[in-house]
């Protein structure tokens, strides 16, 4: 299957001139950034394997005792976190690899693909593959094991894969403590820390590894088919045949391109976020950072601090606290029952007001840092940026060569400035209604509370137009995100206009076809670390009843 922009002589939709050896191929034959669309999960690499040293990591074998007589699991509350493992569900690991062999999880110094493992025959059949191992895909693994339900997780690189693609100081934007999957929960050393995109990787590897997931990796899907009783795949490693296909790649799949006309000049260097590593891929000179979410303001920050100068793009985004009075926001959230509470329970969708759910699904979270010099992450403060020297520039309007046109930032501006302070002001009530009963303690989380929540600010007028050239700037980042897409999902009647999955909180209308993990697609949480398994335990009844095995009727809400 080939990739968008990879064939034909085209060039592709993002890249990066000149002739570096970081950009080519060993052959000096392709850019990188066409490479790299071969390498996500359902890609399969298309180019010679490196030397590979692998040192798999022996899991842990946990057999647990059975239940009482008379004591079999009410598979209905799979919504409790660790419900089963609690009361002694037997993780039956003998028989579990005997049906899908040990889990093979490289050491984090080898290469990103796998060597190779032995290739599924034809008459390979499960009751579920799972396309993606991510955090999502590991969760409803582990679901399904307990479950005693044969399935495997197919995955084009290696686990957790996806967080390689990562800028050097990129760190998570929530904190460790909220770290969990299914059945486990962060039991580390610095709780109010943020990891690193490696100690990311090791954990879910670790998870994987200590419960021996059925994971094959280096495994890429080509194709997926419906097929009588369930669906064909063809893989890399040969054709598998399941009765259920569950989606666990995540919405990360082609880099987007700005939604306006974009023709920058061929002297330009552009690179998409999820090429960037550091300040040191682009020439001398000023950066134009188009996008105003998470990576946008990030790698803002990050070139900042570089020492360059700095102008950025930003979208309608308000920016979270950090901190307030001795907690994490997040704690405050969660606390609040916000961070996982089911879309379908949001104030619009319960109240009837039109077009709600979609609303609620395609919600945006605000920014929010989890980079900080004093250990507990930080704001991202829109004003602070300002006073840093950062150039605030309103929406991209359009960019011909070396002009690049954009809206009134004044208006954006404003509008971010109240929201940040009404989300401040909610989390503030929610801080006293919780002490009024309690002590608080005395903390200097003041800092961590965007400048823009008790400064006043009166935007000054922004460039509408900007010669590139005159200003210095050599090179753009586009932190535009990503088009979700599956171009190797050949079933019909699956996705909506804009390529969303159809059905109810990834049930899709075709049996046995089930998505997870993608943003707010059940919760807040779906696509974040701190979900916990939630979305895989009630998706777990809709599998359980499409394999035709005793299962109530998903909560929707656990």
């Amino acid at each position: 299957m080939g990739a968008p922009g990879a064939g034909g002589g085209q060039r592709p939709p993002f890249y990066r001139p000149g002739a570096d050896g970081d950009m080519t191929t060993a052959g000096g034959k392709a850019p990188l950034a066409v490479l790299e669309y071969w390498t996500g999960v359902g890609f399969g690499p298309q180019m010679a394997h490196s030397r590979r040293n692998t040192r798999p990591l022996r899991g842990r074998c946990l057999v647990f005792p059975p239940w009482p007589a008379g004591a079999a699991p009410n598979l209905q509350r799979f919504s409790e976190p660790g419900a089963l493992i609690a009361r002694h569900y037997p993780v039956a690991i003998p028989r579990i690899e005997a049906d899908h062999g040990r889990t093979r999880v490289t050491s984090a110094d080898t290469s990103v693909f796998a060597p190779p493992a032995p290739q599924p025959s034809s008459a390979d059949r499960l009751e579920v593959a799972i396309i993606g191992a991510g955090q999502a895909g590991l969760s409803l693994s582990t679901v399904l094991q307990e479950a005693g339900i044969k399935h495997r997780v197919l995955e084009a690189e290696t686990v957790g894969a996806s967080w390689r693609r990562r800028w050097d100081s990129f760190q998570t934007n929530t904190a460790n403590a909220t770290m969990a999957l299914h059945g486990h929960a962060y039991a580390g050393d610095d709780p109010e820390g943020f990891m690193a995109a490696p100690e990311v990787i090791q954990r879910l590897r670790d998870y994987a590894s200590e419960r021996s997931l059925p994971i094959h990796e280096g495994c890429a899907v080509l194709r997926v088919t419906p097929k009588a009783g369930g669906y064909a795949i063809e893989s890399s490693r040969g054709p598998i045949q399941a009765a259920a296909v569950v989606v666990a790649t995540g919405e990360y799949g082609r880099p987007r391109m700005p939604r306006v006309p974009f023709a920058p000049g061929p002297a330009l260097a552009v690179l998409h976020s999820s090429n960037y590593r550091n300040c040191r891929q682009l020439p001398d000179g000023a950066v134009l950072v188009i996008g105003g979410g998470q990576s946008g303001a990030q790698i803002a920050q990050d070139l900042r601090a570089s020492g360059r100068n700095v102008y950025w793009s930003l979208a309608e985004r308000h920016s979270h606290t950090r901190r307030l009075r001795g907690k994490d926001s997040m704690t405050w959230w969660d606390m609040a029952g916000r961070i996982h509470q089911h879309v379908s329970e949001s104030a619009g969708v319960l109240a009837g007001e039109p077009d709600a759910l979609r609303k609620a699904r395609t919600a945006e979270f605000p920014l929010i840092s989890g980079k900080g010099r004093a250990g507990l992450g930080s704001s991202i403060s829109l004003l602070s940026m300002h006073r840093e020297g950062i150039t605030l520039l309103g929406r991209l309007q359009g960019f011909d060569a070396d002009i690049a046109r954009f809206a009134d930032v004044r208006p954006q501006l404003r509008t971010a400035v109240e929201a940040t302070r009404a989300e401040y002001a909610y989390l503030d009530s929610l801080a006293s209604g919780y002490y009024a009963t309690r002590p608080e303690p005395r903390t200097d989380d003041a800092r961590y509370i965007p400048e823009e929540v008790y400064l006043h600010w009166e935007p000054d007028a922004s460039p509408r137009e900007l010669d590139l050239k005159a200003a210095g700037i050599r090179s753009v980042v586009l932190a535009t995100g990503f088009v979700a897409e599956w171009p190797w999902l050949h079933v019909d009647g699956v996705l909506d206009e804009h390529g969303y999955p159809l059905g109810e909180f990834g049930v899709s209308p075709q049996p046995g076809l089930f998505f997870i993990g993608m943003h707010n697609l059940q919760r807040m949480s779906s696509s974040f670390l701190c979900n916990g398994g939630r979305d895989a335990r009630d998706l777990l009844p809709a599998i359980l009843r499409h394999l035709g095995r005793a299962g109530g009727a998903a909560s929707g809400k656990g």
